[in-house]
């Protein structure tokens, strides 16, 4: 005879089972679904990262020409004298040469997002978040060679170029100035401050360097992420 109070143990293991397979398939829905949406904006990232290094290094390029016209000018600069007349030639290089100085702003806006946002390990790739990490120390490193650089320049250049150069009058008059004698030229003050600017060029230029090294890698490994995930 039957116990009307007997439990029904197979129906609810039954049910029990059921009841635990939908949550741990619910969980398992809820992951994939956000490591999905996580992936969806990694992807943006590494394509937004991508077109600001394209952009920075096409940026760099003009900055690296400029720094070795320069340093061209400058070196032309070094060979004068106190009897080098003035000419167009000479203008140019005093111009480009010791009153400009130009600095590289590299313009890695998505870096910046990503970093500002705290989602920087959502780059899958350990190698790229090292590379860029690196970038970000280089384009640091960077800013404060070419603060010094300035610093420079304000202090121990411009003050000695404003002392001895009227510019103004030499570009407004260049032929009441084509016979003109620059004794200047040939001073130690004046060889001493443009070989000083030829070595701070150089070291803006190193580490413009560094950062192209940088950029070049954290571009060839977003490269690789990417085809990686249009393969897939």
């Amino acid at each position: 005879m039957n116990d009307p109070q007997e439990i029904p143990w197979k129906r609810i293991l039954v049910e029990a089972t059921a009841i635990v397979a939908s949550i741990l398939l619910a969980f398992a829905i809820d992951a994939w679904w956000q490591d999905r949406t996580e992936r969806i904006v990694e992807v943006q990232y590494l394509h937004a990262l991508r077109e600001d290094l394209l952009s920075s290094l096409e940026l760099l390029d003009d900055a690296e020409a400029s720094q070795r016209r320069q340093v061209e000018y400058l070196e032309s600069l070094l060979l004068t004298n106190g009897d080098t007349p003035y000419s167009d030639e000479l203008r140019l290089w005093i111009d480009d040469g010791l009153f400009n100085v130009g600095t590289y702003q590299p313009q890695i806006s998505a870096l910046h997002d990503l970093e500002s946002s705290g989602q920087t390990q959502i780059i899958q790739n350990q190698d790229l978040r090292r590379v860029l990490a690196s970038v970000r120390q280089k384009m640091n490193d960077l800013e404060i060679v070419q603060r010094d650089f300035q610093l420079s320049q304000q202090m121990l250049i411009d003050p000695f170029l404003v002392d001895h150069f009227n510019l103004s009058n030499l570009m407004l008059d260049r032929a009441a100035n084509s016979e003109t004698n620059l004794a200047v030229l040939g001073t130690s003050d004046f060889q001493s401050r443009v070989a000083f600017k030829i070595s701070l060029q150089g070291e803006v230029s190193q580490s413009q360097h560094e950062v192209r090294v940088a950029f070049t890698e954290a571009l060839e490994l977003i490269e690789a992420e990417l085809e990686t995930t249009n393969g897939s």
